[in-house]
């Protein structure tokens, strides 16, 4: 069978076997250019840390209160954001790892976490994130959120009918805590897929390939570029294609290459992976836990570039995250178990020798790890100018704002992009204690959610909440 070529408004090849390639907008084509009205393509991804980070804390002691643990995520100021600075005076920073990316970022301080945790910080605090909902908690482990994530909402309003959010998690299927980013509504949470190559197997209408496609593709005997071979060089051919279409059909399709070797290198190689179990072992271990996320985020960056979802998560680490993260060539203890300072998921437990600076590497960490998206989307052209990441909106959060006390007040929320130019960047500010419906409302109205009545997005999250956008994002 020959592949062809879809022009509707969502233009892709349909390749051998039932293979889907969705393509980048192409502007010479006879699709007019969008403005950065609602015909504009903009997409929201979520990526969620755990167990707080390691930033200025205070405590009352002997009647006084003293700073018994120093800054070290924040910069040192408010205001704008440049390279030069991040990179020397806050170079000492966790931040600072973003420091490449200083104009286009939005770091956000001074938002709280709305609700109480009954029962466990880290459970009663992930269903929040996304939800800013009330939540029930019976136990330790399993709070529910009580309304849907912004993943949803977005989904609902932008994606292609019955294209769910793209819901990612790097960690074990058998946690304690598991999965709690996405929710589909009140009671109703989202399973999460571990294996990066699952997904972009599904995204490329692989699974749904004859068996012996499947095989060469899991065996890299056949790329997907190999089945829209034909129809690609068609494409190409064709005169009235731009010079800057067809870099980005290049960019695109060197991508998607790229993405196959990175995974199908970390993944299983036997050809009855499609089952879903050859290679859970290998995508669940603590040992390949950053790699997995790194192959995460370069599917979401594909799933970008292919116009496949406005929307994604991805969770790093079970509730608790017990990963065990290596750095410099040393394997630091369970990761919750530094955000307690002890050996110990508890309160009592042996004193980790250095645990706050420990905690603040893995920040370091995780904000490498955040680079990465946007270093993928960064690679791609955007056909409104900039690249990919100017198209959308690039959140990095965790559900507690520390280690100890595990608190829910200045939780850290970063964002890179401005969604088509809806949001300000290059700046950091302090949102003066608001919840997280109005973050939450800024990013799903900067890409493009409305209410009922087609005004922007403000009433997200519960109704007990106080309602509205942060200004000091919205563009304009």
């Amino acid at each position: 069978m020959r592949s062809s070529l879809r022009l509707d408004r969502r233009r892709f090849l349909l390749g051998l076997g039932g293979v889907t390639v969705a393509l980048p907008f192409l502007e010479s084509l006879h699709m007019p250019r969008a403005s950065a009205g609602p015909d504009r393509f903009r997409f929201a991804f979520f990526v969620r840390g755990g167990n707080g980070v390691a930033q200025e804390q205070r405590s009352w002691i002997d009647g006084m209160e003293q700073v018994v643990e120093v800054e070290q995520f924040w910069p040192h100021e408010l205001g704008a954001l440049d390279t030069a600075t991040l990179e020397g005076r806050d170079a000492d920073r966790a931040t600072s790892e973003l420091a490449a990316f200083a104009s286009r970022l939005n770091l956000v301080r001074g938002i709280n976490r709305p609700f109480d945790t009954p029962s466990c910080g880290h459970s009663d605090s992930i269903v929040q994130l996304l939800t800013s909902a009330s939540i029930v908690s019976g136990s330790s482990n399993d709070a529910a959120a009580l309304g849907p994530s912004l993943d949803w909402r977005i989904a609902s309003q932008l994606n292609a009918p019955g294209r769910d959010p793209m819901t990612l998690m790097a960690g074990p299927t058998d946690a304690y805590i598991k999965e709690n980013l996405s929710w589909r509504g009140a009671n109703e949470r989202t399973p999460a897929e571990r294996s990066p190559l699952n997904q972009y197997m599904r995204m490329m209408g692989i699974t749904s390939a004859p068996p012996e496609i499947q095989e060469r593709i899991m065996t890299r005997q056949n790329s997907v570029n190999d089945l829209v071979r034909d129809e690609l060089q068609s494409l190409l051919s064709r005169r009235d294609l731009g010079a800057l279409d067809r870099r980005r059909l290049q960019q695109h399709f060197e991508a998607i290459r790229d993405t196959e070797l990175s995974l199908l290198s970390c993944e299983s190689m036997d050809p009855m992976f499609m089952s879903r179990l050859a290679a859970i072992v290998d995508v669940e271990a603590n040992d390949v836990r950053p790699d997995v996320v790194r192959h995460h985020m370069e599917v979401l960056a594909l799933a970008a570039a292919c116009q496949y979802t406005h929307t994604g998560t991805l969770q790093v680490g079970e509730g608790n995250d017990q990963t065990q993260y290596e750095i410099d060539g040393t394997r630091l203890p369970r990761f919750h178990w530094i955000s307690h300072r002890i050996y110990s998921d508890g309160a009592e437990g042996e004193t980790i020798p250095d645990a706050v600076s420990l905690h603040h590497q893995v920040d370091r960490l995780q904000l490498q790890l955040f680079r990465h998206l946007l270093e993928r989307l960064d690679m791609f052209d955007s056909p409104y100018g900039g690249s990919l990441l100017d198209d959308g909106v690039c959140v990095w959060v965790n559900d507690l704002a520390n280690g100890p006390p595990h608190g829910g007040t200045n939780v850290p929320w970063i964002l890179a992009g401005s969604a088509g130019g809806h949001l300000r960047t290059g700046q950091y500010v302090d949102a003066g204690g608001i919840e997280y419906n109005r973050i939450l409302n800024t990013i799903g109205a900067a890409v493009g959610c409305t209410k009922d009545d087609g005004s922007p997005l403000d009433d997200f999250g519960d109704a007990s909440l106080a309602g509205g956008r942060i200004d000091a994002l919205v563009a304009g």
